[in-house]
């Protein structure tokens, strides 16, 4: 399952998309108070085995949240266009970042 930390979208007036880390600190705790809430209530649901941050963000959340695993959690590149070591053979360094991980066998 993917499941985004935040799935809201916040876009400057010039249309540019604004990530939630860059919002005000006072908006940025509320916000993240409630997807913080979120994620542990989908890690308890679902009971999964790995929590996998897709980006250093996504990374630093999860292990900042679930604070007694399981589950295990890893972390893999974030495929963006704003990450240059992810624009080239992103896949190939996701699988190799996933089996190192022992996630992918």
């Amino acid at each position: 399952m993917v499941m985004n930390y935040c799935p809201l979208a916040f876009c400057e007036a010039s249309g540019r998309n604004r990530t939630p880390d860059k919002l005000p600190a006072n908006e940025r705790a509320l916000l993240f108070a409630a997807c913080d809430d979120h994620l542990r209530e989908v890690v308890r649901i679902l009971e999964p085995e790995w929590l996998i941050g897709v980006g250093d963000f996504a990374g630093k959340r999860a292990r900042k949240v679930i604070a007694n695993p399981p589950p295990r959690i890893g972390q893999i590149l974030h495929p963006s266009p704003a990450c240059p070591a992810s624009n080239n053979n992103w896949a190939g360094i996701a699988t190799t970042q996933l089996r190192d991980l022992g996630v992918w066998k």
